[in-house]
């Protein structure tokens, strides 16, 4: 498989690897889409922005352990303090995946029945307005599962840094990515589950039809297949849409990064208004006018997916979710698609990992909060987490480097990209040295992706990143 290049920001592509704890300083490297210490200091700045520095509070990282067969969730039984505490869950439907949801509510039941624990799930597809009450009603939910990064609702979060620490030290240290995602001025506000990665699915029947046995290695390459394949009814998905927060941030920013363009650059300063930009969002107007769907423009997260799987599309840049549904339901489909890494543009090859994650609300008090603590601790705990890992086959990728050699990795090798994107993908404002309430408020809004709709709806790129800027310096008046 093709070997990302180093990106030119404060992000290497390469697997290094971060400490546990907070990593003060550090420009977060991370490899491509796992994500309890005692509570670290406040970040200083890295001497060097390219190079990460070594967060305090947390062991060193340790080789991978050997392989062994992955465990059933296990949970153990807490301390007697615990009983009679209540933990209310509150996060998104894993719509895609309901085996994931499964894997999650059993082990959380089992373990609250052998603490005696009262727990709820209580699950919606519209968690941001849900959120937002429980944090200004300060009730209603204890632990919540979140996509976004912390800092979007940093003041009402609990630090969690012990957690990560305990977690990190058991699994070798965390990957960059999650330090540079979940820790506020010093703190772990959320234990990442891991990451999604955003592939490339693509039709490798149609594609040879075309006399091209793979998806093409460079952005050009593909659009001058996809006009070909869009003149026969079988155009590209490429979601330019704000109305997807998963695929409408992914799918922007690996458009974005290809060509040379960046969000912040590593002081914390807007760059999105450059030419790396400009150019960016003109292929992304010849991409629409001559190979992608034009519906392209609107998409939420499951456009794509239903497409593919009606054989419309002939490819689409998402996870594993067109694939596995595929398999079940559809196979014809999955017997003629494939994945790839996305392609190279002018400025490299670029993945893109979006980090959920696991915090508690800070009005959570007492046995409550001991026992939010514990069921976050022992379900993320490698024993256990595996579990969930595997159900997933390379929807949630690790951040702990001693899963590279766990048995938690697809087996099937249609997904056997999962592991190089492992190793990879950026998250979003990869140049800076850890998230920031704007940064994180322009992947909630998903601004990119509403850039890059307003471009090819219009074709006018100029005045698309115009306006986009000054959406953006709304935005700072609430960061």
């Amino acid at each position: 498989m093709t070997t990302l290049p180093r990106p030119r920001s404060g992000f290497s592509s390469r697997r290094s690897i971060v400490e546990s704890g907070l990593a003060v300083g550090a420009t977060g490297l991370l490899i491509a889409c796992g994500e309890e210490a005692k509570p670290a200091a406040a970040p200083t700045t890295a001497a060097k922005p390219a190079e990460p520095t070594k967060p305090p509070a947390a062991g060193a990282p340790t080789a991978a352990p050997a392989a062994a067969a992955t465990k059933a969730p296990e949970p153990t039984k807490a301390p007697a303090v615990l009983k009679g505490a209540t933990v209310r869950w509150l996060g998104g439907e894993w719509s895609f995946l309901p085996a994931l949801t499964e894997v999650l509510e059993a082990f959380g039941n089992d373990w609250a029945k052998q603490n005696n624990v009262t727990i709820t799930f209580e699950k919606t597809t519209d968690i941001l307005p849900r959120v937002q009450t429980v944090i200004e009603t300060k009730g209603g939910a204890d632990i919540i599962q979140y996509s976004s990064p912390p800092a979007t609702i940093a003041n009402g979060l609990a630090d969690v840094s012990d957690i990560a620490d305990f977690l990190g030290k058991e699994g070798g240290g965390y990957l960059p990515a999650a330090p540079f995602q979940q820790v506020v001025d010093g703190k772990w506000l959320g234990i990442p589950m891991g990451q999604h990665n955003w592939f490339v699915n693509y039709r490798q029947d149609y594609f040879k039809e075309e006399g091209v046995d793979a998806f093409p290695d460079t952005w050009d390459e593909a659009l001058k297949v996809g006009t070909k394949l869009k003149a026969k009814g079988r155009p590209f998905g490429v979601c330019m849409s704000d109305q997807a927060s998963g695929d409408g941030n992914a799918n922007a920013r690996l458009l974005l990064w290809a060509f040379g363009g960046k969000e912040f650059n590593p002081d914390g300063t807007l760059a999105l208004d450059s030419k790396e930009t400009l150019a960016s969002l003109e292929f992304a107007i010849e991409l629409h006018n001559k190979a992608n769907d034009p519906g392209g423009v609107g998409y939420n997260d499951a456009s794509n997916n239903q497409g593919f799987l009606a054989g419309k599309l002939s490819m689409a840049l998402n996870v594993n979710t067109i694939y596995l549904p595929a398999l079940k339901n559809n196979p014809d489909v999955a017997a003629g698609m494939n994945h790839a890494l996305p392609p190279k543009g002018p400025a490299g090859r670029f993945g893109y990992g979006q980090l959920p994650f696991w915090g508690i609300f800070n009005h959570t008090k007492g046995a409550d909060l001991d026992a939010a603590k514990d069921l976050i601790k022992q379900f993320f705990s490698m024993k256990n987490y595996g579990k969930f890992i595997q159900t997933g086959q390379g929807y949630i990728l690790p951040l702990l480097p001693a899963y590279e050699k766990e048995p938690v990795w697809p087996t099937d090798p249609k997904l056997a990209i999962a592991k190089e994107m492992f190793k990879t993908a950026l998250p979003a404002g990869h140049a800076l040295k850890f998230q920031t309430r704007l940064s994180s408020l322009i992947q909630d809004r998903v601004i990119l992706g509403k850039l890059y709709s307003r471009a090819a709806s219009t074709g006018n790129a100029k005045q698309a990143l115009a306006d986009t800027m000054k959406e953006i310096d709304d935005l700072k008046k609430l960061s």
